[in-house]
């Protein structure tokens, strides 16, 4: 059962993304070079790129409890990212988070990710983990802050599209949902 949302914080509101939402996901952030620099997916060339994220939100929105989650302002209902959860069983997802350049350093990916971490506790979760590029210093500190443990740096393991073509090294993080089950 799909959890409620829009899943509020005090300055963000987190909810699934629609088709509506289409040419602000590629202007805001999906289509910039520099935001999506360290992502795990590639650059939406077009808004057609966007459309087949969108045709995948919903399919996971269906399929699992939670997807895909815009994150949008409460003063004013911009769109300033995306963040959500991917999961891979029913008790394992990978989370991360993207925010527009404008909306980079107020803490906004810090607050989505507390929101996404109590999102997971609800749903029975036994792993939430989250992989970064080491060289992200921004993204390590919101993961650290975070609660995250680094699980270790797993070599030539990811290829991140808008860096590079091969293998890049990438950092395991993991929150531990289970006091008694560190990473």
């Amino acid at each position: 059962m799909p959890v409620a949302t829009p899943i509020l914080t005090p300055r963000l509101i987190l909810r699934p993304p629609a088709a509506k939402d289409a040419a602000l996901i590629f202007s805001r952030y999906a289509g910039d070079p520099e935001v999506t620099r360290f992502v795990g997916w590639s650059r939406h060339a077009s808004i057609h790129d966007t459309a087949a994220f969108l045709e995948f939100s919903a399919s996971e929105w269906t399929r699992w409890a939670v997807g895909p989650l815009l994150i949008e302002s409460r003063s004013d209902g911009s769109i300033l990212g995306s963040t959500g959860l991917a999961f891979e069983t029913p008790t394992q997802a990978s989370t991360g988070y993207v925010l527009a350049r404008d909306a980079w350093g107020f803490g906004y990916a810090s607050e989505a990710l507390t929101a996404v971490v109590a999102l997971a506790k609800t749903v029975a979760m036994t792993r939430l983990y989250a992989l970064c590029h080491p060289s992200h210093s921004a993204s390590v500190r919101v993961l650290e802050r975070g609660g995250f443990l680094c699980e270790g740096l797993l070599n030539k393991q990811l290829i991140f599209p808008n860096l590079c073509d091969s293998p890049q090294n990438v950092a395991s993080y993991a929150y531990p949902l289970d006091p008694r089950r560190r990473p």
